[in-house]
């Protein structure tokens, strides 16, 4: 076999270990803080975190990144199947997730954009 091939192997089992690590590291965190956030939202700022302080090089997770990126349509099935099957439950509060997605995502832009504007100065 190739010397590339290796180093390819390689670079693949890095980044879904460096992966892996994050999202189970996040699980521990919110397993051992009893906050009602998810653990994989814990290794995403983690990630984000360690990505945005140059802790791991971003080509670590490139083979690994790019791929789960091609394919992150499929990550949304498993919602869209939720909502066909909780369609009664949807009609009779439609009005209710409307508003709240609405003042929610009004929200989270205010905030955001206030938060950029004292962090950017």
């Amino acid at each position: 076999m190739n010397k590339s091939i290796f180093i390819n192997i390689f670079q693949i089992i890095r980044s879904i270990l460096i992966l892996l690590a994050f999202l189970y590291f996040g699980k521990w965190l919110q397993h051992i803080s009893h906050l009602p956030i998810p653990g994989s939202i814990f290794g995403l700022i983690l990630l984000f975190l360690t990505l945005n302080f140059r802790l791991i090089p971003i080509h670590y997770l490139l083979p690994t990144g790019g791929v789960l990126l091609n394919y992150i349509t499929l990550f949304f099935v498993p919602v869209g199947v939720g909502l066909l099957q909780y369609s009664e439950l949807l009609s009779i509060h439609w009005l209710t997730i409307i508003v709240s997605s609405v003042i929610s995502t009004i929200a989270v832009l205010i905030s955001v954009g206030f938060i950029y504007q004292k962090l950017s100065k």
